[in-house]
């Protein structure tokens, strides 16, 4: 954290956008209005002068009063402080380079946390899962990793503090980089591979695999319940030439099977109670996948990991998969998911990897021998 008091303006970078109001949503765990907040019990808001944003279709627009204006405002500005307010720290770090920037900034954590549409992320039920767990959730991790054990420094220390606020660079240092799902040299498979995609969205996960694994990967399987997303995945195999080595399913997952209701917002979905979209719900055991070489599973399914993982808690038993889980959704999460993971193999190695998305990486213990 830091003293905000010696600045006179302060300027957004991140307007945040909600799925309501825009194709392409920023946002959807009310990142902007909780910084608002902070910057009121700070008793600066007033000194908020504009937003700026790197994304052309916003720009002219308001974003909760404040006009949205572009990234070259700051130059007229070099004695304000930017707030970086998204996941992407690392990006606008290195468009700050670019544009030569040079204003003092501070950052809040984004990337480590932001909830759902339905269920904004929670400060202090997060402080009271750390107070009970903390023990339990070192021990789950593999803190000879440095990179785990950084990211770890500073998920207990947020969550402990137990309220948002806004923290220097040097805080953060060496973290929000991330890396694509499964391209990291030393964790990687070193065989064929299954790309198995739960929420593949339109392509975007898959494309770092192909390319990191060329022929060696044999087979992928994705997983996409939103319509619209769906038809762009299927393009995205096509255009590419993956027919023969894909099956894309238009399936949810979850730990039974049944009808649930889907809220597509955007370019984003999740299963929700006020979903307006019946979609099917499936056990990812009972649909009898194949793997070739070995399996890599993906998820990024908006809170819903734990109950796809139970549905595929057999394959997990068998087979033992790379996982790569989104742990950013829930408070209970970073414990919650890497106790269950673990429950169905002990010897799995967890890793914590993180830019856009919060990751627990678990490794199968043939991996090292």
């Amino acid at each position: 954290m830091t003293d905000l008091s010696n600045y006179d303006e302060i300027i957004i970078w991140g307007a945040c956008m909600p799925p309501e109001e825009t194709d392409v949503p920023t946002s959807h765990g009310r990142a902007i209005e909780r910084l608002l907040d902070i910057l009121e019990k700070k008793g600066i808001l007033d000194r908020v002068i504009f937003i700026v944003d790197s994304n052309k279709k916003l720009i002219g627009r308001k974003r909760l009063g404040y006009s949205i204006k572009s990234t070259d405002e700051i130059l007229g500005h070099p004695n304000a402080l930017l707030i970086v307010n998204t996941i992407s720290i690392c990006a606008i770090q290195n468009a700050m380079k670019m544009l030569g920037i040079t204003n003092d900034y501070v950052v809040i954590p984004y990337y480590l946390y932001h909830g759902t549409v339905d269920f904004p992320y929670i400060n202090v039920a997060a402080r009271e899962d750390m107070l009970q767990h903390k023990e339990d959730i070192v021990d789950l991790y593999w803190m000879k990793d440095e990179i785990t054990k950084r990211y770890m420094d500073i998920i207990i220390e947020l969550r402990l503090k137990g309220e948002d606020d806004l923290y220097t660079p040097d805080f953060y240092k060496n973290t929000g980089g991330g890396i694509n799902y499964f391209c990291d040299a030393q964790l990687a498979p070193k065989g064929d591979v299954t790309f198995i995609d739960v929420g593949a969205f339109d392509g975007d996960s898959i494309e770092p695999v192909r390319e990191f694994y060329g022929d060696r990967l044999k087979k992928c399987i994705a997983f996409e319940p939103n319509a619209e997303l769906f038809a762009k995945l299927k393009k995205y195999i096509s255009d590419h030439a993956m027919e023969d080595i894909s099956t894309v399913l238009p399936y949810a997952l979850g730990d039974e099977e049944k009808i649930v209701c889907f809220s597509s917002q955007g370019a984003m979905g999740q299963v929700s109670e006020a979903g307006e979209i019946a979609i099917e719900q499936k056990m990812f055991d009972n649909l009898q996948v194949e793997s070739v070489g070995d399996a890599m599973v993906k998820m990024d399914i908006e809170g819903f990991e734990l109950s796809a993982l139970k549905g595929m808690q057999e394959f997990i038993r068998t087979h033992k998969p790379y996982l790569a889980i989104c742990i950013y959704h829930k408070e209970k999460d970073l414990y919650e998911i890497a106790q269950y993971i673990k429950s169905l193999n002990a010897d799995y190695r967890l890793y914590i990897r993180g830019g856009w998305h919060l990751e627990c990486w678990a490794v199968p213990e043939s991996h090292f021998i």
